[in-house]
């Protein structure tokens, strides 16, 4: 199993998102078919993402945890850009994919 890669949800996108059974969000604001990618991070620069791109919003906000090998046998790719994971799909929100959904304290 590799390692999970992480992505910083909106709540609201996330739970609108069900009813389609994928997510493609981008980062804020943008739509995956806008941006070519949905943004991800590790775990060690978590904090520093959601610092940096998250730090004055005041909306609930999830750490969506994300197996690569999930998305792999569903046919999406993960490239890796600076040290930073780009998915380069929608992400299914099935339990193959999607590890775990946690809210963000603040």
């Amino acid at each position: 199993m590799s390692d999970l890669i992480h992505h910083i949800a909106i709540q609201d996108d996330w739970e609108m998102s069900r009813g389609f059974g994928e997510y493609v969000v981008s980062t804020r604001g943008v739509h995956l078919d806008d941006a070519g990618f949905i943004h991800a991070t590790t775990a060690e620069r978590f904090d520093a993402v959601l610092a940096a791109r998250f730090g004055d919003l005041t909306l609930p906000l999830l750490d969506i945890a994300i197996r690569p090998e999930g998305l792999a046998a569903e046919g999406i790719a993960v490239e890796w850009v600076d040290g930073h994971p780009r998915i380069l799909g929608a992400v299914p929100m099935t339990d193959e994919v999607v590890a775990s959904e946690t809210l963000i304290p603040r």
